[in-house]
Order: structure tokens, then C-alpha cells, then sequence
């Protein structure tokens, strides 16, 4: 189970509960509570069993008994998920400023790619268009540096998460 999806069933809006993680540290609280002072359990998010979970039980005034058996259940479905599996893997998008009509460059987005034995071609979207752009994970990019410097595929690679800029 990933920190999000806890987060997400955790803090369904028919819950009393409501989770938040910060600072590495995955938070449960009263919905009606002042967040950030009123935790009733604390979870570092790369634990793997409940001894170092904290617990302030004089904060759990009015926690629904449904929905305290529910945080329970999905911190233990946290500590029984590989640490490593927790946290989404990041996405990437490649770019390069390109002169496709004039001297004036544009910023285009690799949207599709062909690769051979002997050849590599990049293909490119609409100026600006990150929408469209092909998702990479950082281990598709490793496997690139067979074609390319891994400094031309650092120096085009940038963060997808805000691809619908």
C-alpha cells in the first residue's frame, strides 16, 4: 500500500479520522481537531512494525469506533508493505528547445520514440505540450545511457507531476 492511498482511505469523508503525512511522519487526528497539535498516533512512515508507533490516547475523544478499527487496519497494511513500495515512483517527461520553424526555439516534449539496433529517434509533440509527452521512470532513463550521454538525457529530463501546466 502506498503513503497516499493510507491517506486516502484514511481520511474518507465519512471518517472522524483524518491523516496527514509530514516531515516523514504519517499523522491521524480527530477530523474537528487543531491539525499538527492533536495527534492521537504517529507513524514514521518508513517503520516496518508498531513499536515505534506513538500514541496520545487523551486525543481520541470522539473517534468513531469504525473508523479508529480502520486506521488500524491500514497501518497495518503499511508496516506488511515494503518500504520501498510505499512511495509512488516518479515519472519524467523529456524536453528540448528546438528551432522547427525560424530561428526562434521552442520548448517540445518527446512524445514517442523509435529504437533499432543501430538508431534512436525522438519524436516530438506540439510547442509547449506537455500533455501529451511519454512518461519515463528513472530506471527507463538508465536504460537509455546504452543510446545517449546520461548528461543529454539529464539535461532534457524534468519532473512529469506537473504535466498539465
Amino acid at each position: 500500500m502506498k503513503i497516499k492511498e493510507a491517506i486516502e482511505i484514511i481520511s474518507d469523508s465519512t471518517s472522524t479520522v483524518l491523516a496527514k503525512e509530514s516531515n516523514g511522519f504519517l499523522h491521524m487526528y480527530h477530523r474537528d481537531f487543531k491539525v499538527n497539535a492533536n495527534w492521537f498516533l504517529e507513524m514514521p512512515i518508513d517503520v516496518t512494525n508498531w513499536d515505534y508507533i506513538c500514541s496520545d490516547w487523551d486525543c481520541l475523544l470522539d473517534i468513531e469506533p469504525r473508523d479508529l478499527a480502520r486506521v488500524m487496519d491500514v497501518i497495518q497494511r503499511l508496516l506488511d508493505t515494503p518500504i520501498n513500495e510505499r512511495f509512488p515512483e516518479k515519472k519524467y517527461v523529456l524536453s528540448a528547445m528546438r528551432c522547427v520553424e525560424g530561428p526562434v526555439p521552442v520548448k517540445q516534449y518527446v512524445d514517442a520514440m523509435n529504437i533499432s539496433t543501430n538508431n534512436v529517434e525522438f519524436h516530438f509533440g506540439f510547442a509547449n505540450e506537455k500533455a501529451n509527452a511519454m512518461e519515463f521512470t528513472q530506471e527507463d532513463l538508465d536504460s537509455l545511457s546504452g543510446f545517449f550521454p546520461k548528461d543529454a538525457i539529464d539535461a532534457m529530463k524534468e519532473p512529469a507531476e506537473d504535466k498539465n501546466d
